[in-house]
């Protein structure tokens, strides 16, 4: 199971991506695809968002039991607390939360991409 939602994209991005999956909502495509086809969908929507934003989230084994990618974050950042992955916004807490609880703030089944993802300094 795969879903994307997208925010403040071209219709362009919308209407390629409604081929491979279920448009559910505004903005929301849900559907069953293989790994390969989930990654060059991923590659599609980094090429034409823009300055738009794009969550694609997958079901895997293990707990939590999905795994996500971000792009166009602007105040908040993708982490990940304890397996946990998380949107932290900008101004919170998290970083005092992330010394707290884990020593590596970045797992690898997170992917945010690093073309708009915003300062990092949050």
């Amino acid at each position: 199971m795969v879903v994307m939602t997208l925010e403040k994209v071209p219709m362009v991005l919308r209407g390629e991506l409604s081929r491979w999956l279920t448009p559910v909502g505004n903005g929301v495509y849900v559907g069953r695809v293989s790994a390969l086809v989930r990654d060059e969908l991923w590659t599609l929507a980094l090429s034409k968002a823009g300055h738009g934003r794009v969550i694609q989230i997958w079901q895997t084994r293990g707990e939590p039991g999905y795994a996500l990618r971000v792009h166009g974050l602007i105040d908040a950042q993708l982490i990940d607390l304890e397996g946990l992955p998380l949107i932290a916004v900008k101004y919170a807490s998290w970083k005092e939360a992330m010394e707290r609880f884990t020593t590596s703030p970045q797992a690898p089944m997170l992917e945010q991409s690093e073309e708009t993802s915003g300062p990092s300094n949050l």
